[in-house]
C-alpha cells in the first residue's frame, strides 16, 4: 500500500529538526534542489525506508566475523553457521530472544551461481529455513510448513544467473545477496542433543562444491558501529549499489536522489545549501530516535485495543511498499517470519490495560479446555524483563510449550500459566519466574491455523491471580 500523505511521525521529526538545527537567514537554494524544510522531509523518509536494508548489512558484517568451529568452515559467505546453545540470560545482543528453537544462518551470495542447502530427515520436528531479501522481505521458505520432514536437497538461485542443479529442487530469489536464518525446534538438554545431531547434518554448498557448514556462538558476535547523520545517508547509498533496489520503490527513489540518496549518489553531491545539509544531517538523527519509540507506541496502540496483547501486522514479511511498517519491524523483530510460519504477539499490560508488574501481582494466563493456540506445529509462551530481555533465575525457566513433555494440563485440559517472581502453591500450573517489577510475555505460534491468521481465535488476557 502506497503512502499517499505523509505520516504524521515524519512530520514531527520534521518540526524538531528545523527548530533544532536552526536553519538560520534565508539562503539562496540552488535551482531544483529542495529547501531545508523539504531536505529534512525526504531525509526522513530516507531513514525509514533505508533502515531495514542497513540491518541486513549489519548482521551481514556481524555473523561474518562470528567465530565457528567443527569441520566444514566458518560463517563467511556461502557458508551456514548453526548455534547449539539458547541464548544465555546475561546475553543482552538480541532483545526478546526465543528459547525453543536452535538458530542457523548464513549469508548467500548467488552471484556465480546457485548455492545448495540440504538437510536430513526431520521426523516430526519443527524446522525452516527462510530466505530474505536485502529489504527483509521474505522471499521463501524451506522446511517442515512447506516443503516438508523428509530429506531433501534445493538449490537456491538467482533470476539474474538462473541454473539448475541436478538432484536438487530449484528456489529461485530475485535478490543475489540473500540472508538465510533456519530454526530448528529443540526442548529439555536431551532434546536440545538430539536437536543439534539434526543441525550437524545441515549443509550448504557454493557453486565451488564445497560443503561449508560449522557450528557457531552467534551471541559472541562482535557488534559494528553504524555512521550517523549524512555519513548514514552515504552508507545506505552503497547498500543500494550492492543490492539492487524492486522496481516497484521506483518512486521513492525519484525523491531520495533529491537529497544524493540512491545507488551510486553522495549527499554532498545533492547541491544542497548549507542549511539543507545540516537539516538533512538532524533529521537522520532525529529518525533514528523517533522510529524505535514509534514502533512501541504502535505496540502498545494495538496492546490497549487486544485485551493486552499487541497484534502483529499482517504484511510481516511480505511489506511492499509499505515502509514505515517494515522499518519499525527492523527495529523491534529483525527477521521477523511471515504470518503463515508464525504469528508474534507480545503483551505489555495485563487484561485490565495495566502494565504487568509482579510487585503489584501475581498473573495468570488461562487456556480453557480445547482453547489453547490452534497451530499445525507448536506454540510457546516466554516471559522477559521488563526491557524484553531474559530474566535470570534459579530454575532456568524462561517458556512454556506444548512442544515440550513437562506442560502441565488440567484434569478437564485445560491450562494455567502463571508469572510471580516467587512460585505458586497450587502444582497444577505452569510457573514462569519473572523479576520483582515490570515484565513482558510473548506469546509464539508456529505454523498458525486459520483461525489465528484471521483474528477469530485472540489469547486470552493476561490477569491478576
Amino acid at each position: 500500500m502506497t503512502h499517499r500523505r505523509t505520516p504524521a511521525l515524519i512530520c514531527l521529526l520534521v518540526a524538531g529538526v528545523l527548530a533544532a538545527a536552526g536553519t538560520g537567514p534565508a539562503q539562496a537554494v540552488p535551482a531544483g534542489a529542495p529547501n531545508a524544510a523539504h531536505a529534512a522531509l525526504i531525509a526522513a523518509k530516507a531513514y525509514a525506508y533505508g533502515l531495514p536494508l542497513m540491518e541486513f548489512e549489519r548482521v551481514r558484517a556481524e555473523v561474518s566475523n562470528t567465530t565457528c568451529s567443527g569441520q566444514g568452515g566458518d560463517s563467511t559467505v556461502n557458508a551456514l553457521g548453526s548455534s547449539e546453545h539458547f541464548m544465555p540470560p546475561e546475553a543482552r545482543t538480541v532483545v526478546a530472544p526465543n528459547v525453543d528453537t536452535l538458530y542457523s544462518m548464513a549469508n548467500l551470495d548467488l552471484s556465480r551461481g546457485p548455492v545448495v542447502l540440504s538437510h536430513p530427515d526431520m521426523g516430526d520436528r519443527y524446522f525452516s529455513f527462510q530466505l530474505m531479501d536485502p529489504y527483509t522481505n521474505v522471499s521463501a521458505y524451506v522446511g517442515s510448513r512447506t516443503t516438508g520432514s523428509a530429506a531433501g536437497r534445493y538449490a537456491i538461485s538467482w533470476s539474474g544467473n538462473p541454473e539448475t542443479v541436478p538432484g536438487t529442487e530449484t528456489i529461485t530469489v530475485e535478490h543475489a545477496r540473500i540472508w538465510l536464518l533456519g530454526r530448528t525446534l529443540a526442548g529439555d538438554e536431551a532434546d536440545r542433543r538430539a536437536a543439534v545431531e539434526k543441525m550437524r547434518q545441515y549443509n550448504l554448498t557454493p557453486p565451488s562444491g564445497t560443503s561449508r557448514s560449522a557450528m557457531c556462538d552467534f551471541g559472541a558476535a562482535t557488534p559494528i558501529d553504524q555512521p550517523e547523520g549524512v555519513a548514514w545517508l552515504d552508507a545506505l547509498s552503497a547498500a543500494l549499489t550492492r543490492n539492487p533496489p524492486p522496481r516497484r520503490d521506483a518512486a521513492q527513489l525519484d525523491e531520495l536522489a533529491q537529497i544524493g540518496v540512491g545507488p551510486g549518489l553522495t549527499v554532498s553531491r545533492a547541491g544542497l545549501s548549507p542549511a539543507a545539509h545540516a537539516a538533512v544531517d538532524h533529521a537522520v538523527r532525529a529518525a533514528a530516535a523517533g522510529v524505535p519509540e514509534a514502533a512501541a507506541i504502535k505496540q502498545r496502540t494495538s496492546a490497549l485495543q487486544n485485551h493486552g496483547w499487541s497484534v502483529a501486522p499482517d504484511n510481516l514479511g511480505d511489506y511492499g511498499t509499505d515502509y514505515l511498517t517494515r522499518a519499525g519491524v527492523a527495529e523491534i523483530g529483525l527477521g521477523a517470519n511471515t504470518p503463515e510460519e508464525a504469528a508474534y504477539t507480545p503483551a505489555f499490560q495485563g487484561a485490565d490495560l495495566l502494565p504487568l508488574d509482579s510487585r503489584v501481582s501475581s498473573y495468570r494466563l488461562h487456556f480453557a479446555p480445547g482453547q489453547e493456540p490452534p497451530v499445525d506445529a507448536f506454540w510457546s509462551v516466554t516471559a522477559y524483563d521488563g526491557d524484553s530481555y531474559l530474566y535470570p533465575n534459579a530454575q532456568n525457566r524462561h517458556s512454556v510449550s506444548d512442544s515440550r513433555p513437562d506442560l502441565i494440563r488440567r484434569p478437564d485440559g485445560s491450562i494455567d500459566i502463571v508469572f510471580s517472581h516467587s512460585r505458586p502453591a497450587d502444582p497444577g500450573v505452569n510457573w514462569l519466574p519473572v523479576p520483582d517489577g515490570p515484565f513482558r510475555v510473548y506469546l509464539r505460534m508456529y505454523a498458525p491455523q486459520a483461525s489465528v491468521l484471521d483474528h477469530t481465535w485472540n489469547p486470552p488476557g493476561i490477569e491478576r491471580y
